[in-house]
């Protein structure tokens, strides 16, 4: 490994480690609003959405929301059901993965 591959690792490493600290260390001693700190509550499930959403409804590099020619379709709608009731989570993963996996195998 050369100096200037080593410099790019660690410039990397620095860079991605400061936005995660910084916040940390500024916010640490001072109290966030409640309008803020609800706001924040929201972006995971809306980071997570956008992830899903993307994989569940894009076959192929198309937009495709046909249960016949994308197969993700189905099951993540057996998944969404099963996650309501049951709010378990490995059930939904175990249920998921079968479902996929069945559709992928006989189609």
């Amino acid at each position: 490994m050369t100096s200037q591959q080593l410099q790019l690792i660690l410039g990397m490493a620095i860079v991605t480690y400061i936005p995660r600290v910084l916040p940390m260390l500024v916010l640490s001693n001072r109290s966030i609003p409640d309008k803020i700190s609800k706001w924040m509550s929201f972006i995971p499930v809306s980071i997570f959405a956008a992830l899903i959403f993307s994989d569940i409804f894009f076959w192929e590099g198309q937009f495709n929301v046909d249960p016949i020619n994308n197969i993700k379709l189905i099951p993540s709608v057996i998944v969404f059901f099963v996650a309501y009731k049951t709010k378990n989570l490995l059930w939904s993963m175990v249920l998921g993965i079968s479902a996929i996996t069945l559709l992928v195998y006989l189609f």
